[in-house]
């Protein structure tokens, strides 16, 4: 049986150099790559990227639940997709009950105000309490 021949041309995008790099690069005013693999259209890493504060709020109720506890929280910077994923996340994560109510509320049903923090807080959130 013959050995199977391989391939000895180095004709992989990692060694060719891209005919359109130079004109690209003029035309945006950098730099022209020097080598096979480089890019000119890499990111800054010291660019700053000011994303949105990662706030929520957290309150608890017992009025006009019929004595039930329950947990509020408010994501001020979430629609209502995200919102939904994240109600599901904490009702597995801590084994409660709840809902997601109007304007992108999370109701957890009992009192799991510390949990919900320290959980919160791990994942980057700053917790706001509101009321108690």
């Amino acid at each position: 049986m013959a050995a199977k021949r391989t391939d000895k041309r180095k004709s992989g995008p990692e060694t060719s150099v891209n005919p359109f790099a130079a004109a690209l690069a003029s035309a945006l005013g950098v730099e022209a790559p020097s080598g096979p693999g480089m890019s000119v259209l890499q990111d800054d890493e010291d660019a700053d990227v000011t994303s949105a504060p990662k706030r929520v709020e957290m309150r608890f109720e017992k009025k006009g639940r019929h004595g039930k506890m329950a947990t509020l929280l408010t994501f001020e910077s979430l629609g209502d997709a995200e919102v939904a994923l994240w109600a599901k996340r904490l009702k597995q994560t801590l084994g409660v009950g709840g809902s997601v109510e109007a304007e992108g509320q999370i109701l957890l049903q009992g009192d799991v105000r510390l949990k919900v923090e320290s959980l919160l807080s791990i994942e980057g959130w700053t917790v706001k309490r509101v009321g108690g």
